[in-house]
């Protein structure tokens, strides 16, 4: 999934509500600290947690420590237990281009300790570029 078709996305369902501030129109442009390989992923999460009621507010969407990081306010269990098992697959999912992937340790420069979820091919291609 591209950007564009994720933010129309959020457009046919009528945006995601800011967390923070209430007087604020929704939120129908692209609000993900990721790359767009997590873009179908986290379009699966808010469709599971608007199948189980979730009020649509969001606080932030970004990538920690190689995995997806998906912040809102009060939710029920139910809620929360979707976003983790949605945490835990990311994962298995390359943040590029959304094939399977692990998580890599080393994908910081000149060794510094940097986390990132990639396939093979993408991985391979960052440590060409950090050499």
């Amino acid at each position: 999934m591209t950007s564009k078709e994720f933010e129309e996305y959020l457009k046919s369902i009528g945006g995601l509500e800011n967390g923070f501030y209430s007087d604020r129109p929704p939120i129908v442009k692209n609000p993900c600290s990721c790359d767009d390989g997590w873009l179908q992923l986290i379009h699966d999460l808010i469709e599971e947690l608007l199948a189980a009621g979730w009020d649509k507010q969001i606080k932030q969407i970004k990538e920690k420590f190689g995995g997806l990081r998906f912040y809102i306010g009060a939710a029920t269990s139910e809620v929360h237990k979707i976003i983790t098992k949605y945490e835990v697959l990311s994962y298995e999912i390359c943040e590029d281009c959304g094939e399977k992937g692990e998580l890599r340790r080393d994908c910081g420069w000149k060794g510094s300790r940097w986390y990132k979820t990639m396939c093979d091919k993408h991985y391979q291609e960052l440590k060409e570029k950090l050499k």
